[in-house]
């Protein structure tokens, strides 16, 4: 378990790369309200987290993420056409529509501290959140469960007609909406009971 001054140093020392990485808004512009929130608080810090997502990739196979080619990455809803004009970067490999909903990584202090956050995260919809790590350091993932992986072409080609497309475009929008209110609920709770 880490010590009390340790914790106080890694937060330090987290923040102030947070704001470097800010000020070149390498960080997800709507996330930043709930990451304030949060690092404001005593018990807690967080590292990677993004707002959520919907992703165009271009995969050479399955599981290589490293070599994907991102043709477009939306923290917002989408149409079809944002699709339709992004794969036209495509060259050769899967082409894969994403939707992801938010992930937080979030350090505590205690244990204590830690249970009763997840515990609240997951009365707010977060349902897939848990610990990532209990033995150096407390790490709880902040996650829901809404997520779409769907291939939609090869080789700079769609495989599916406008109609699909659209009904693919609605059900990743929808997961964004979900996002957005399961934060704003997360926030507002933290805001109010922290």
């Amino acid at each position: 378990m880490i010590n009390e001054r340790d914790f106080i140093e890694n937060k330090k020392q987290i923040m102030q790369n947070l704001e470097k990485i800010k000020k070149e808004n390498k960080v997800d512009a709507d996330i930043i309200p709930i990451l304030d929130l949060l690092n404001s608080l005593d018990d807690f810090y967080t590292s990677s987290s993004c707002y959520g997502r919907i992703v165009l990739l271009e995969i050479p196979k399955i599981g290589d993420k490293k070599n994907a080619n991102w043709l477009g990455k939306w923290h917002n809803k989408i149409r079809a056409e944002d699709i339709t004009s992004a794969v036209k970067n495509a060259k050769k490999g899967q082409l894969w529509i994403l939707a992801q909903a938010p992930i937080l990584h979030i350090y505590a202090k205690t244990q204590k501290a830690a249970d009763k956050l997840l515990k609240t995260a997951i009365s707010c919809g977060f349902k897939h959140s848990g610990f990532k790590s209990i033995e150096k350091n407390i790490i709880i993932e902040v996650a829901s469960t809404e997520r779409l992986d769907v291939p939609v072409g090869k080789d700079s080609q769609l495989f599916c007609n406008n109609e699909y497309m659209n009904i693919i475009v609605d059900i990743a929008n929808e997961i964004i909406d979900r996002s957005v209110m399961k934060l704003a609920r997360l926030e507002n709770f933290l805001r109010y009971n922290y």
